[in-house]
């Protein structure tokens, strides 16, 4: 029997019938649900970091600042003026008087305003600027004869200037921010009231605050870029306030009397008869 030639190349090839199936993932929805996850970690992330910006931010506003505020408000608190909630009910005597110790407080050189039988000469213009800048335009100044604790400024209607005597006046008060609470468009300043018979010296020669006598909430508001003392509000005792504190940055204009400790074997201390220097210095 012949040998059956067998043809491979026309042996078609034998084919897997079976369909490969596809691995399913066991959850489909893993993938975008971490994605979110990891898209809101990010977001807090963020949130905190602006957070952490935002209060060294607020801190470093209220260290930069508190300096300035102090200097601002000695001519402010000084004569201890009436409490108003609203700048359109502040007594105007009071805002000119503390308008015009602005100026006086302010870095004057002798030749920056003329002087007649002793006597400094404001221009009105300059006193409507200071009372401006303080206290902004929604109430205007009507310039009048300034009532103050033992002296007068003389307005003079016809020259339009202010007459101011060369007088020692000592400030019943000195201010000492304790607070800055910036808001959106306002600052509240709580102010601490501080005597100003009340300073001591401490022993290495240091000056010490006495306790305030009181604390005044002071209103900021900003306007194209500048702020403007809006309203004086009376306001309870802050918990943080009730310790003496050792020192202050604001210390008042005139010399403060020693006063020494007060012993039960000690003699009464002497009575200080010298007179303050005067708070208009002399050219």
């Amino acid at each position: 029997m012949a040998d059956e030639v067998i043809n491979f190349e026309n042996t078609a090839p034998v084919r897997n019938s079976g369909k490969k199936r596809k691995k399913k993932r066991a959850h489909p929805w893993a993938f975008p649900l971490g994605l979110v996850i990891a898209l809101l970690s990010l977001i807090g992330l963020v949130a905190v970091i602006l957070a952490g910006i935002g209060t060294v931010s607020y801190i470093s506003y209220k260290a930069k600042n508190i300096d300035e505020y102090n200097k601002m408000l000695i001519p402010v608190v000084m004569n201890d003026p009436d409490m108003f909630d609203d700048i359109t009910k502040a007594d105007m005597n009071q805002l000119l008087d503390i308008s015009i110790w602005s100026i006086l407080k302010s870095d004057l050189s002798p030749d920056d305003y003329e002087y007649v039988d002793g006597n400094m000469i404001i221009p009105e213009e300059d006193v409507t600027a200071e009372y401006t800048k303080l206290f902004g335009s929604d109430l205007p100044p009507v310039h009048a004869t300034v009532a103050g604790f033992g002296y007068d400024f003389i307005y003079n209607s016809a020259e339009k200037h202010y007459v101011i005597p060369l007088t020692g006046i000592e400030p019943t008060y000195t201010p000492n921010v304790t607070d800055v609470d910036k808001k959106s468009n306002t600052v509240v300043l709580t102010v601490a009231y501080l005597a100003s018979d009340g300073w001591a010296q401490s022993a290495d020669g240091s000056m010490v605050a006495p306790e305030p006598d009181k604390f005044v909430k002071i209103t900021l508001r900003e306007k194209d870029g500048n702020q403007y003392i809006s309203a004086m509000q009376m306001t309870s005792t802050p918990e943080v306030a009730t310790t003496q504190p050792a020192q202050t940055t604001t210390e008042p204009e005139t010399e403060p009397e020693t006063e020494a400790p007060a012993e039960e074997t000690a003699a009464p201390a002497e009575e200080n008869t010298e007179q303050p220097e005067t708070a208009i210095a002399e050219p």
